[in-house]
């Protein structure tokens, strides 16, 4: 057998090499010309989407030049002198309701009309507010602009940002980038401003509905989608890429989506219960809508028989949003979820839209039209950009804000020590630590540089309680429930875990509320009673085991249960496990189970938990009980009464609430309503905490306006105000 050459073995692994080198610089070059691709497929997109934006500030120009034509047309045509009662009322109405910064009249969409649907005899409902008007631009001075970044930070990352999220910073985030009708008065609760809204008039329909005819303004656009806030398998049509103008069709959108029944994210099922009793809405041009509201026949106390609306009627169509229908009806390839839409209720009854909204390829981003614009979010923050064609420019006092995503609260706590963020809010455990901190010389380098701590202390407008799942057979008793809040020792929890920072509570309502009932009296801390009315319950130790138990369904089972609650968060860690402790005294084992942010979410959806501890962040007044307390939603997925609380006399009350305007009467009701929850202790209601705000000197404008009569005469809200912030020039 003939062997072959050495030199020829050597040529040949020569050349395999060298085709295994050209091979790879082949890859490697393919792959250099795919992100020269991706990059180029920006940038043409980019380029799109500034083109289109030119476009739209070029229509914008020419329709503002043409405006001012009309006015001044209009203006020669109309003297004073001519002026009939009406028209002068009319004017009147117009000086109330210029509200953008250039003062021009309202503009239909496509070009110029008058505002036919416009009644000058009528009222407007939304009143002007003299603190943005006035007092802000004197605290700002002449020369200020918005400059600088507000730093915060959050305890763990969000799964998604869906319009209807239950995750209240989400909700915070979300209001940060859209418009609402109306808005309150700076400090002062239950009062109703401009906001998307120039106009709102209070109308009676030919059927006898309440109606309010809301009258938005012009030139207020959704900001075009960026291709790179999504991933390499969503490709967005040109259709996403440039500004789409909010309009009434928005609004209705909004509605429809709240109301179709297979939408079923925890937002949209509490959302429901404010504005299910809304009747009809109708759209009447693109820039006009009106919304009808049922009316309720009411006996008055003489027996006259009135026909009236629910009394947060103003107040809910004031809080009406737009959804952004340029995404949400849409594919990504630009195609419609739903083909033929023209049906006026295709997205309040369509099932096969409301399950693609459910999982909507843009539910991780923010469709932007209000103060603040989206900048995308990562693992590690979330941004938001100051938007620059907002009609309100000083709602908006900052360049940019960022959200960190942390993985505890002593992280969130480091980052403010090392002045990364700009406030704070201190928990009660932390007192201790924060007085150390002021001592050190790491702190003392940051008062001279101009970064001092300084403090604002307030009574929060939430409560901490546990909650017992009243579908479970050892919570169906409320002489149950009282026990296991008389076995707790609220006192201490405060004393212990919060350093003396906390109110013991007796019920849903804010301490300080017109609402709350101040004469109903705590539960007593008294484990003895407490064992007492277990055993007149059937709960008992039958077998000598230290376990109370009791014949369920002709079987004896231990008192036994599980509590959930947020594993990262200290303070629960700590009171859980005393109410562990404080159970296994009078015989009940009490299993901890601490879950993270995504599986508390579940549990609460599906109300697939025992008992759950957890906070309420509180409404503004008028409170609304029927959210939390109505049975309507006792058994529905999602729904904030997540507990299953059904009561008949509670029910009663919440309707008559509903439309009882009179203030005298609300809180007659309220108070019952107190007495009922307190009787029925369908929650152990653990304390409502007061809260310590740190925030550098170098942030201005905090204070509580309830302690600035000066500058808001009759507030009545004693929370600082984050909107109003502003750093210092020459700040961080």
């Amino acid at each position: 057998m003939n062997k072959e050459p050495i030199g020829l073995y050597i040529f040949r692994f020569i050349l395999g090499l060298g085709l295994f080198a050209f091979m790879a610089m082949l890859y490697w070059s393919s792959l250099l010309l795919e992100e020269d691709m991706r990059a180029i497929r920006m940038d043409v997109a980019q380029i799109k989407v500034e083109m289109t934006m030119m476009q739209s500030a070029m229509d914008k120009t020419r329709a503002d030049i043409m405006g001012e034509l009309l006015h001044f047309v209009e203006a020669e045509e109309d003297s004073p002198e001519e002026a009939s009662p009406s028209t002068a009322k009319n004017q009147a109405n117009s000086a109330t309701i210029a509200t953008t910064p250039q003062n021009k009249p309202p503009l239909a969409l496509g070009g110029l009309t008058a505002r036919p649907h416009l009644d000058a005899t009528l009222p407007n409902l939304l009143g002007q507010d003299p603190f943005y008007a006035v007092v802000l631009p004197k605290l700002l001075g002449k020369n200020f602009k918005p400059h600088g970044t507000f730093h915060q930070a959050l305890v763990a990352k969000p799964d998604n940002l869906h319009p209807f999220t239950n995750w209240g910073e989400v909700s915070t985030w979300l209001d940060l980038c859209n418009v609402s009708v109306s808005r309150s008065q700076f400090g002062i609760y239950e009062t109703f401003c401009p906001n998307m809204a120039i106009k709102v008039e209070s109308r009676q329909s030919k059927a006898g509905l309440q109606e309010y005819w809301v009258h938005l303004r012009d030139g207020v656009y959704w900001q075009p989608l960026r291709q790179d806030y999504f991933s390499e398998q969503v490709n967005l049509a040109p259709h996403f890429l440039k500004k789409h103008q909010v309009t009434a069709s928005d609004f209705k959108f909004y509605f429809d989506a709240v109301m179709n029944p297979s939408v079923q994210e925890e937002g949209a099922v509490a959302m429901r219960n404010f504005i299910g009793d809304i009747q009809e809405f109708e759209v009447i041009d693109p820039l006009t809508f009106v919304v009808r509201w049922k009316m309720e026949k009411v006996t008055q106390p003489d027996g006259e028989i009135q026909y009236k609306p629910e009394y947060v009627s103003k107040l809910i169509t004031g809080g009406l949003k737009p959804l952004a229908s340029f995404v949400y009806q849409y594919f990504p390839d630009g195609t419609k979820i739903i083909e033929d839409d023209s049906d006026k209720e295709t997205y309040r009854t369509n099932s096969v839209w409301a399950q693609n909204f459910s999982q909507h390829w843009a539910k991780n981003i923010i469709p932007s039209c209000g103060p603040w614009i989206f900048d995308g979010m990562t693992e590690r923050l979330i941004r938001f950009k100051r938007n620059p064609d907002h009609y309100f420019p000083l709602d908006v006092l900052f360049d940019k804000q960022e959200v960190a995503f942390k993985d505890s609260p002593s992280s969130v706590w480091q980052e403010f020590k090392l002045n990364q963020l700009e406030t704070y809010t201190l928990r009660p455990d932390q007192l201790p630590e924060y007085a150390t901190f002021t001592q050190s010389s790491q702190y003392k380098d940051q008062v001279a540089n101009g970064a001092a701590i300084k403090r604002i202390d307030y009574v929060a407008r939430r409560y901490t309680f546990i909650g017992w799942n009243e579908a479970k057979p050892y919570f169906t008793s409320k002489n149950v429930r009282r026990a296991l809040t008389m076995a707790i020792d609220r006192a201490r929890i405060i004393r212990q875990n919060l350093n003396g920072m906390g109110i013991e509570i007796t019920g849903p309502f804010y301490p300080y509320s017109t609402s709350h009932d101040p004469s109903i009296e705590p539960w007593p801390y008294d484990p003895r009673k407490a064992r007492a009315l277990l055993a007149e319950e059937g709960w008992y130790d039958s077998n000598g085991d230290g376990i109370i138990d009791k014949e369920i369904d002709g079987k004896r089972v231990p008192f036994q249960f599980n509590l959930t609650y947020f594993v990262k968060e200290p303070i629960a860690k700590a009171i859980a496990e005393y109410v562990a402790t404080s159970f296994k005294e009078i015989g009940i084992i009490c299993n901890l189970n601490g879950v993270d942010v995504a599986d508390l979410t579940v549990a609460f959806n599906n109300k697939s938990f025992d008992a759950l501890l957890m906070a309420w962040s509180l409404g503004t007044p008028p409170e609304d009980v029927k959210q939390l307390w109505y049975s309507a939603g006792d058994k529905e997925k999602g729904s904030s009464n997540v507990i299953g609380f059904a009561n008949a006399k509670a029910d009663a009350l919440i309707d008559l609430l509903q439309y009882e305007a009179d203030p005298k009467k609300r809180i007659a009701l309220y108070h019952q309503f107190d007495a009922i929850i307190h009787d029925e202790a369908p929650y152990t209601f653990l304390y409502t905490p007061k809260s310590v705000m740190l925030y550098r000197e170098y942030v201005q404008n905090v204070f509580l306006p309830i302690d600035r009569q000066d500058l808001v005469p009759g507030a009545n809200v004693a929370e600082p105000d984050s909107s109003i912030y502003w750093i210092k020039q020459g700040g961080f």
